[in-house]
């Protein structure tokens, strides 16, 4: 009887191993193919530029793009997908897609300041910022230098912009350009509203 008994028990413990052994296999095959189903799938890939309202990455850290990244470049081994997506000198998502940009009563965006200079961006697009500034009566822009070609527009009000050794009386309706890296000085005769548009193409 006691035979019988570790042969019954024999038995059981072998049935007890190879269902074990059945359940390794299975679940072997199931990391397998979960891992190969994750192979398939795109590899997430960081941006490392910056964006308007991304917190400041600090060393070592990366922030994430949330633009589309549709058309970057498929990265091989070991390397890192980089956004296409273009951006301004100051890390700003621009949009290279083919639209139209509007932006109304640009004055009415700003208001005069007393003795002081205020300004804003109204508008950022692929090779173009657009800065509205607010002088009150005899304040001024120093001479200083743009790294790129520029614009000016008077809104309202009257410059007095200086370059070259020539200086304009801007009034709306009037239009300035001055080249990049081209000394000049800006001066409101009365308080007025000017519109900078900068053309920045490269890259």
């Amino acid at each position: 009887m006691a035979d019988e008994n570790e042969q019954q028990s024999a038995c059981e413990a072998g049935r007890d191993e190879q269902h074990c052994k059945c359940r390794q296999r299975r679940a072997a095959a199931e990391a397998a193919a979960a891992n190969a189903s994750a192979a398939q799938q795109p590899a997430a890939h960081h941006c490392t530029c910056k964006h308007d309202g991304a917190a400041e990455a600090g060393e070592g850290e990366a922030h994430h793009c949330k633009c589309k990244h549709g058309d970057a470049e498929e990265a091989g081994d070991e390397q890192s997908k980089h956004c296409a997506c273009k951006h301004d000198a100051e890390g700003h998502t621009i949009s290279t897609e083919p639209h139209l940009g509007y932006v109304a009563d640009i004055a009415s965006l700003i208001e005069i300041q007393q003795e002081s200079t205020v300004s804003r961006v109204v508008m950022r697009e692929d090779g173009l910022r657009v800065v509205l500034f607010g002088f009150d009566k005899d304040q001024a822009l120093s001479e200083h230098t743009a790294a790129m070609p520029v614009t000016i527009q008077v809104l309202e009000g009257k410059l007095r912009v200086g370059g070259e050794g020539r200086e304009v009386e801007l009034v709306p309706g009037g239009v300035v350009y001055l080249s990049a890296r081209l000394p000049h000085t800006v001066y409101a005769v009365e308080p007025s509203k000017m519109l900078l548009s900068m053309f920045d193409n490269r890259g």
